[in-house]
């Protein structure tokens, strides 16, 4: 492993998460980051990002990048149910690993995911951009710290206007980042997985581990798809619930609405799109409140992006914390699979789900 003054030398497996070359920017930025090279399979693909990347050495497969590029630590960005390959591969290897958001496809695959990394003695690392708003981390501060009391409740709506119809007829980028999340095998839904899972590990973070979880859902609106475009998942607890939403039919909002955690003394909005001030909205006698706009402070230096913190965290042995953290990524998981199961019977589904089994 990099010494803490020397660069870590990090491998992307993979682009076919649309988050790919955002990450391979930030990799690029950091200091304490040597892109050692890409590994991309698809040939029009390869091309594509070696024009876009051109000083980034590219490879046909993981073990040629091994071999060459010497990568102390491997970012994957396949889709959410091939991705296990590069995490047991790079625990064979005794190479750290980073998945992009979500974990994986089922609940299944991240235990698998889990037991690979435990056998090679490695680490792994799921990487939620909103962990990088410092938004986000303060109204985590504040509500922990009790600024609103008890939390009965996290609502989150996460979503866009969805995967086209013409996506295959594009550049390889939106040919094989679109085509895998409509693709229930690959993905492990819709837009379910790809949305109502901010809301899930946000919940789990904020909230602990649901005991049920009821989901409705369905291909509401865009008919060029094979999986749902929107839903909603009602996390219960035994003080409180949840809301998680995601859609795929949502090509402009007048008001986009922020994340709200309500507690019961006071609730906080974490605005959509701003991630340098949260409201903070307590009681101030009967039916009143009194509502603070609270900018929050800078983050340190590696929480500037999730290559970052992989980074500094590998190199300063220090834990992932929050929602990188596998355990809450594996539980945010476990809510996602409740979910759709009760949106296909139509019944909630009780935590924790039976162990190994499908």
């Amino acid at each position: 492993m990099s010494t803490s003054s020397t660069p870590l030398r990090v491998g992307f497996v993979s682009a076919d998460h649309l988050h790919f070359s955002g990450l391979m920017h930030q990799a690029l930025a950091c200091d304490e980051i040597f892109v050692a090279g890409m590994v991309i399979d698809d040939d029009e693909h390869r091309t594509f990002l070696s024009e876009r990347f051109p000083g980034v050495p590219i490879f046909r497969t993981p073990e040629a990048m091994l071999a060459d590029g010497r990568p102390e630590a491997l970012i994957t960005n396949r889709n959410n149910r091939d991705a296990l390959a590069d995490v047991e591969f790079a625990a064979r290897h005794g190479l750290h690993v980073m998945k992009e958001k979500p974990m994986a496809s089922s609940l299944q695959v991240a235990e698998a995911m889990q037991s690979a990394v435990a056998r090679g003695g490695v680490r792994l690392m799921i990487n939620w951009p909103t962990t990088w708003s410092p938004a986000f981390q303060h109204a985590h501060h504040l509500a922990s710290s009790g600024r609103i009391g008890n939390v009965w409740q996290v609502h989150a709506r996460f979503g866009h206007q969805g995967p086209p119809a013409n996506f295959a007829s594009g550049d390889p980028v939106s040919r094989i980042g679109w085509g895998w999340l409509m693709d229930r095998d690959l993905n492990g839904g819709g837009a379910a997985i790809d949305f109502c899972s901010y809301g899930a590990v946000i919940s789990r973070w904020f909230m602990g581990q649901p005991s049920r979880v009821t989901g409705v859902g369905g291909r509401y609106v865009r008919e060029h798809m094979t999986v749902e475009d929107n839903a909603v998942m009602v996390l219960s607890y035994p003080r409180g619930h949840s809301i998680c939403e995601g859609t795929w039919s949502q090509p402009a909002t007048p008001t986009p609405l922020p994340v709200l955690i309500y507690g019961s003394e006071g609730t906080i909005a974490i605005p959509a799109n701003q991630n340098r001030e949260v409201l903070v909205a307590v009681g101030d006698g009967p039916w009143k409140q009194r509502v603070e706009t609270v900018v929050v402070p800078d983050l340190p230096a590696h929480f500037a992006s999730g290559p970052a913190y992989f980074a500094h965290c590998l190199k300063n042995g220090l834990p992932f914390e929050g929602i990188v953290n596998p355990s809450i990524s594996r539980d945010a998981q476990e809510i996602l699979q409740a979910g759709l199961r009760a949106m296909e019977t139509g019944a909630s589904v009780s935590l924790p789900l039976p162990a190994f089994v499908g």
